[in-house]
């Protein structure tokens, strides 16, 4: 024993007898490449075959037509989803649910429709940002009252059609849950139209009534202009109350009934109460779709059984280590006029997840500004506002260290793993735009076909998601189809491969309320090798069941939808 022990020590006096730094550095490359194995060597985030093979096709086609394809939720053969699948408290987990409307989320979001039996806790937070530090935490149960007093108000006044003027707004969402509770239709306009084109709108739409942001547009002008116009209803900051808003200029006599929200909510609070009746049909709730900000646009009218079916998908889309849960905050920096921000603000509530809002919303908005006076968990941004935060991120790109960390990240992406948390995020870059890193989870952009929006390529979702910190869902989106036609699955960080695939990313599989087949057209046709056609869409989200998209579209090898 005492030999092997003078043996050691004697190759240990050689070994440091003969080191110097060249050892030194050996030794630490050794190290260095252990440490990177260990914490790099880590299963990807999803099985790489659920990417090869994503929809799922019919076993037939028509002629003319290619397959039939469908979210792997919803096989072939199954009913398309329509609904919430709402179920009576108390009733058993097997029981059959309801397809449900408005009322059923806003019950929701009160505690009255529970989520599980064994639901307890606060609900969650509806959050109105001003400004830097001004945040509002509004009490739902007097939100529930407003419901009421706005409802009453309006219907009592003989409002069928009411259109809403304003930005992103607690106000919005009232008189949205206000018009499936009173049975009259809602009409969101888009904000910051020109003062002849909000009246050609009022028009086309026939509104006769209008909540809007106080001062947004020249009362006298509108009244004019607006022929079926009979009630008005300003909704005034907190800032601008003092102001005599309920003032009728002289010029509209007695044509236009003029009221202000606050003043509506402070005269009829002790009494308001939502009604129980649900023999009432919930109104309809309309959207102008415009290929060009600011000018006129395709009205769109959907059914509250179109709304309710692309909730009810946007929520399932995701897997359930993803969904949407209590602990979130949940941002739209997008317009909630538009069908896919506002179906994923409506899933958002209907799982009692955090909702803050603020005006900074629309196309092309700071997503730094958007997010200053609050730190989302989940974000949902226009594609121009993506591609200026990517394009801002990318100029940042300045030095040897943040190459380096954005060369690793994207190897990480590559192998099918989020950087974060990883040795690649320690050098990665920390530019300010890339929006609250380490919190930020999930971002929602979306493709409004025949808008002109930028088209991303899968390498600059990459690098958002590298940017970010956080995965990206890439949607597209049309006229008539409520929420989104598909979207891209939220473990897929594959970047495009060769020129074609990098004009424009794929926009993954349809949502579980449509199927998608592509009908031949005179320069696109399907094949037994490819599937190429004008895209056509049917199902429970889509206005009169069934829609051709006018743009041109293809199935790829992994069965994701592209642009042809």
């Amino acid at each position: 024993m005492a030999g092997i022990v003078e043996q050691i020590d004697n190759l240990l006096a050689d070994l440091f007898a003969g080191w110097n730094s060249y050892s030194t550095g050996l030794v630490a490359v050794i190290v260095l490449f252990v440490v990177w194995v260990i914490t790099e060597s880590k299963d990807p985030d999803t099985h790489p075959l659920l990417l090869a093979r994503q929809s799922q096709a019919s076993y037939v086609r028509q002629p003319g037509e290619s397959a039939v394809y469908r979210s792997p939720e919803v096989p072939y053969g199954y009913p398309l989803r329509s609904g919430l699948n709402v179920r009576a408290p108390g009733a058993p987990i097997y029981a059959a649910g309801k397809d449900g409307d408005l009322r059923d989320i806003w019950k929701r979001v009160t505690g009255e429709l529970p989520i599980d039996k064994d639901e307890s806790g606060q609900p969650g937070k509806i959050l109105t940002v001003y400004g830097k530090e001004d945040i509002d935490d509004h009490n739902i149960a007097d939100l529930s009252k407003e419901i009421a007093i706005i409802g009453k108000h309006l219907t009592s006044n003989g409002a069928n059609r009411v259109a809403v003027y304003m930005p992103n707004s607690v106000e919005l969402l009232l008189v949205l849950f206000a018009g499936a509770f009173y049975g009259f239709t809602v009409i969101l306009l888009p904000y910051n139209q020109s003062h002849p084109n909000l009246a050609g709108l009022l028009n086309t739409t026939g509104a006769d009534a209008l909540v809007a942001a106080a001062g947004s547009f020249p009362l006298e002008d509108i009244s004019r202009q607006a022929i079926s116009l009979k009630q008005v209803i300003w909704s005034v900051e907190k800032t601008s109350r003092h102001v005599g808003w309920s003032e009728v200029p002289a010029g509209i006599g007695g044509k236009v009934d003029v009221s202000v929200l606050h003043e509506l909510v402070k005269d009829g609070k002790a009494s308001a109460e939502l009604p129980n009746d649900s023999t009432t049909e919930p109104g309809n709730v309309v959207f102008v779709w415009q290929d060009t900000e600011g000018k006129g646009g395709e009205v769109i009218e959907f059914t509250q059984k179109n709304i309710v079916a692309a909730v009810a998908a946007l929520g399932s889309a995701l897997p359930p280590q993803q969904r949407f849960t209590k602990s979130d905050m949940f941002l739209p920096a997008e317009s909630l006029t538009h069908s896919y921000p506002l179906a994923l603000t409506l899933s958002a509530l209907f799982t009692r997840t955090n909702v803050a809002l603020t005006s900074v919303a629309g196309t092309g908005v700071d997503l730094g500004m958007a997010i200053r006076s609050v730190a989302p968990t989940i974000l949902v941004a226009s594609a121009e506002s993506a591609a200026k935060l990517h394009k801002s991120a990318t100029t940042s790109l300045t030095d040897a260290m943040k190459k380096l960390g954005h060369y690793m990240a994207t190897r990480t992406l590559a192998a099918g793993r989020m950087p974060a948390g990883s040795l690649a995020a320690a050098v990665d870059n920390k530019d300010p735009a890339a929006a609250s890193p380490g919190k930020l989870r999930l971002i929602f952009i979306s493709e409004r076909i025949g808008a002109n929006t930028p088209p991303l390529t899968s390498n600059d979702l990459s690098d958002l998601r590298i940017f970010t910190k956080a995965r990206v869902v890439y949607a597209l989106t049309s006229a008539k189809v409520a929420g989104a036609i598909s979207q891209t699955n939220v473990y897929d960080y594959r970047r495009g491969i060769g020129e074609s695939e990098n004009k424009h990313s794929h926009f993954g599989v349809p949502v579980s309320s449509v199927e998608i087949k592509m009908t031949d057209t005179a320069t696109h046709r399907t094949s037994d090798d490819q599937v190429s056609g004008e895209i056509t869409v049917t199902g429970p989200a889509v206005a009169g069941g069934q829609v051709s998209l006018g743009v041109n579209g293809t199935f790829r090898d992994d069965n994701t939808l592209a642009y042809a």
